[in-house]
């Protein structure tokens, strides 16, 4: 029973990586079975129509047969015992001179030396009957002369190989009882019915034509004496040519591979080889006359133990020649009588091309045997390894009897003697490394501390791991590395590693810095419009030649030229900390989107978050965006260091809005009254003045302490009141920088290039898909439009020809004026969005007969319309190229990384949590901020272990004793 690997991909879905799924198994591919349909009859320019294409993967060319074909067309339906041709097209080849019968297990291996190279394969199925002539014309046809009797030589020509399951090279004896008239027989189409071959009776059952099939020959000298033998498999021992081995051991080692321009080995047909060489030459057939002059069974493959140098004698072979053959025989792979494959890990005459590579290979097979190597000579000409693993060894003692015969002996341990020892030296400077002296054997113990498994060995080996999960705890990697390795491995020596593997994944810190003027000159050459300014620290000798890095501003042309057609004047700012060892903070400017979106605009890394920093960011801003110190713009920020005086001083005629949560924040160290929360939001979220006065009763009725410290802020920075009309949004939350600084927290803990280019690539990644929208308005525009109709359906209102009082269902009056565009529950003046009231008041004027009036999407403001969103989105930002392409930046002066200052304490890599903000330990809640109570004496503020009997009336000691 033969166990497939095999399995029908599910259709519609993404094709996956075939070279990386198998890896270094060579005998895996992919068929694509185009099935259902029939080929044309053209002469040419064939083509498959009327079909469909499924996929089967992880088919397996070592297992493959015909049968296999069958249960394949049947899980696709066909098994109703329908008559099919089966094909195969060779690959790079077009169905006119490519295409090739696939009928029987001699075409299957020809269609193995196609899957080395190519690991998909087109198959073509045609049902009922064939329109293909080349199906009838195999090149594997062959003529047999039948044999009577088993004593012909010819008979001992017959050889067959291959491997079973828990043995090595058992041979197939065919002068037993097998007829070879009944084995072989001459090519014809074969027609699938249901596979028309009585599986029970079958000649071939138990002979697997796997990898070991070895080539049979047969000899036909009826017609002209010459020697036919059936085409050799790609896997026989005659077809692996030095050059298709798979470990090529062939004598030029230096050659160079175009892997975009492959081209595929020409196939051959060696069978009328022979007929045109002269048989007395000494090497043709020899094998042959030997085996069958002496009748001795010759086993192509056997392991060579010792080589003769005698029998390779002759006056006119170069003894050169015959060295190189011998170590070729040395290397080749040999089975164990388990048929696994033992690769051996030194050979004499082994070539390295430089230092590095003999002792990086070394090393490795040091960790892969476990074994303590040293490097006793490490020069410019030798390198010589030995093993200096401890050695066991028998010496007097105690010891029980045992059947070997030793007695009263003990096992005592002690260091060198391992006999193991390699030598790889060059004669002259720019030759090859040459391994010249070899002693494998070891008898020492296997070891688990080895000196070659250091932690630059364990970073060339997570470099990966590293890549595809930059996170992973050093525990988490210490305990992989010691099942993998099976090492013993310090926690500190893995730390080491991963810091060396996530240097070589995301590059050094230090070194970044020197290229960071290439990086900027690469991003205004690709993104036209971008602005990048890079600020360095005062230099007193002005003739040095290097200076140290401040600040980087960066803001791209089309993100730019995007917030200029969003037609909102609102833009936030925040600032959110480095992690890595040069501390520092990045500066984010964001703004708001037709669609209600955060649309990132310019970002900046910088020393610290004061007045200085603030200031340069905005002026390199206020440059980019035009603003000027008269301009009607909108800001919003936490109230960070030094940002207040910044912004009234650079534009004092912009509107500052702070951040309601972080205001609320400081309410709460104060004062921890949850419904402070509810009231203060109450006060921020009315629209007009009479509303927010009443509000604010309501929170000085409540806590006067609260209202007297909230009102010390200004209004017109927190209340929606006292907004104006200029942002087109209402919103008291600056959520959308920090949005974006979560998005960006990633790249917070890496080098500077990587971090900027985190940045970019997320914001490169953020383009909205507008096409699929229909409506007038945007989805989310229109998504409140539909909720202020719901809420217009309520309303009662009365028309005196000019304006209309609008009633709401709770008892509230407004006014609207639509000729004049005021309401005076100012929602469309701050927001640009028509309030319920002002879709009542349209809907009572339609109903009052007035004519052309806009529809209800026209009254929206434009920064709320579809074609605005998709306005601001038309701008791209454009792809750059990698490192080794950048344009070298013309500076004299070399960029230096910041001075490290070591912060106070451990560094923070989590942010700061509010005040009364839960946190978990494991899967529990904190008991921070939960008061205490002692089990003793029932009092608060301690435990049982604290106690130190204050007593009071609670204390469970005094109503006990009665005291």
């Amino acid at each position: 029973m033969v166990l497939t690997l095999w399995s029908l991909r599910p259709r519609y879905t993404q094709p996956p990586d075939l070279r990386k799924e198998y890896g270094s198994i060579s005998s895996f591919c992919t068929f694509k079975i185009n099935h259902g349909g029939s080929f044309t009859n053209t002469v040419s320019g064939r083509s498959y129509i009327d079909g469909l294409v499924d996929h089967f993967d992880f088919v397996d060319m070592d297992v493959l047969s015909v049968h296999e074909l069958d249960d394949m067309m049947a899980v696709l339906g066909y098994n109703d015992g329908g008559i099919m041709f089966y094909h195969f097209m060779i690959p790079e080849i077009d169905l006119d001179s490519g295409l090739l019968p696939l009928g029987t297990d001699q075409e299957v291996i020809q269609l193995a030396r196609y899957v080395l190279n190519h690991k998909k394969i087109n198959l073509y199925i045609e049902h009922g009957n064939t329109r293909v002539v080349p199906y009838f014309k195999s090149p594997l046809k062959v003529h047999i002369e039948e044999v009577e009797g088993n004593d012909s030589p010819e008979m001992n020509r017959v050889r067959m190989k291959r491997k079973s399951i828990g043995s090595c090279s058992k041979k197939l004896d065919l002068n037993e009882s097998t007829d070879l008239s009944k084995l072989i027989v001459p090519y014809e189409p074969v027609i699938n019915k249901k596979h028309s071959v009585d599986r029970e009776n079958d000649p071939f059952k138990g002979i697997w034509w796997g990898k070991n099939l070895h080539d049979v020959e047969f000899f036909e000298d009826e017609y002209s004496g010459s020697k036919e033998s059936v085409s050799e498999g790609p896997w026989s021992e005659g077809s692996r040519s030095e050059g298709n081995m798979p470990d090529d051991e062939s004598e030029d080692k230096d050659f160079f591979v175009d892997l975009e321009n492959i081209v595929d080995d020409v196939d051959v047909d060696m069978k009328e080889f022979h007929i045109h060489v002269d048989e007395d030459v000494e090497w043709v057939q020899k094998t042959t006359k030997e085996a069958s002059g002496s009748g001795v069974d010759f086993t192509e493959g056997e392991d060579l133990e010792v080589i003769d140098p005698e029998s390779f004698e002759s006056p006119i072979v170069d003894e050169d020649n015959n060295r190189e053959r011998m170590l070729r025989d040395i290397r080749k792979e040999k089975s164990c009588s388990e048929g696994v494959v033992h690769q051996k890990a030194f050979t004499l005459g082994q070539k390295f091309k430089t230092k590095k590579d003999v002792k990086e290979y070394i090393n490795k097979h040091a960790v892969e045997i476990k074994r303590d190597l040293h490097f006793e000579k490490n020069d410019k000409t030798r390198i010589r390894a030995k093993c200096r693993g401890v050695v066991p060894y028998m010496s007097g003692g105690p010891w029980t009897k045992s059947r070997t015969g030793f007695k009263d002996k003990t096992v005592n341990m002690k260091e060198g003697k391992c006999p193991w020892v390699v030598l790889v030296s060059r004669p002259k400077e720019r030759d090859e490394w040459v391994v010249n002296t070899l002693v494998s054997e070891h008898r020492c113990v296997q070891s688990r501390t080895i000196k070659a498994c250091n932690y630059k060995f364990i970073a060339a080996n997570i470099v990966k791991q590293i890549e595809s999960n930059p996170t992973i705890p050093a525990n988490a990697l210490q305990e992989d590395l010691i099942q993998k390795f099976e090492m013993n491995m310090s926690r500190m020596k893995v730390h080491q590693a991963k810091e060396l593997a996530q240097k070589h994944v995301f590059g050094d810190f230090q070194k970044q810095y020197a290229i960071l003027r290439d990086y900027g000159l690469e991003l205004m050459e690709r993104n036209p419009g971008t602005n990048v300014k890079i600020d360095c620290y005062s230099e007193p000798n002005l003739n040095s030649d290097t200076r140290t890095f401040r600040r980087i501003y960066i803001c791209l042309g089309a993100l730019k030229e995007g917030f200029k057609a969003n037609l909102r004047d609102f833009i936030g700012l925040d600032g959110t900390f480095m992690k890595g060892p040069y501390p520092g903070q990045i500066l984010t400017a964001a703004g708001v989107d037709s669609n209600n979106g955060i649309y990132s605009l310019a970002y900046a890394l910088v020393e610290n978050e004061t007045t200085n920093s603030w200031t340069w960011f905005l002026e390199q801003l206020g440059d980019d965006l035009e603003l000027y110190a008269n301009s009607n713009f909108t800001f919003i920020s936490d109230r960070q260091k030094g940002i207040i005086p910044v912004i009234a001083k650079l534009f004092p005629q912009a509107e500052h809005r702070f951040c309601l949560r972080h205001i609320y924040e400081n309410i709460k160290r104060q004062w921890k009254d949850k419904e402070l929360k509810d009231l203060v939001w109450a006060c921020a979220t009315a629209t007009t003045i009479r509303h927010f006065e009443k509000a604010l009763e309501e929170l000085k009725k409540f806590k006067a302490e609260a209202h007297d410290w909230l009102i010390q802020i200004p209004l017109a920075h927190w209340a929606r009141s006292h907004f104006s009309g200029r942002a087109h949004t209402n919103i008291l939350l600056n959520n959308l920088c920090e949005v974006l600084n979560g998005k960006i927290q990633g790249g917070r803990d890496k080098p500077i290039i990587y971090c900027l280019e985190y940045i970019r690539e997320y914001l490169m990644k953020g383009i909205c898909n507008i096409d699929r929208c229909n409506d007038p308005l945007t989805p989310t525009a229109t998504s409140l439009l539909d909720q202020m109709k719901r809420q217009a359906q309520k309303h009662r209102c009365i028309f005196n020809g000019v304006k209309t009082q609008v009633t709401t269902h709770w008892g509230d009056q407004f006014i609207v004026n639509l000729d004049e565009k005021t309401f005076t529950c100012r929602h469309w003046e701050i927001t640009g969005m028509l309030c319920s009231h002002a879709i009542s008041a349209i809907w009572d004027k339609i109903k009052h007969g007035a004519e052309n009036v806009p529809e209800l999407e026209h009254w929206v403001h434009p920064c709320y319309w579809l074609v605005t969103w998709a306005e601001v989105y038309k701008c791209k930002i454009e792809p750059i190229n990698g490192r080794l392409m950048w344009p070298k930046s013309q500076c004299p002066t070399k960029l230096l990384p910041p001075k490290h200052v070591v912060q106070v304490g451990r560094p923070k890599k989590k942010r700061k949590r509010a005040y009364d903000e839960p946190t978990t330990q494991g899967h529990k809640l904190s008991k921070r901020w939960t008061t205490v109570t002692c089990r003793k004496c029932n009092n608060k503020g301690h435990n049982s272990r604290t106690c130190k009997g204050q007593g009071g009336p609670n204390d469970k000691r005094t109503e006990e004793t009665g005291g």
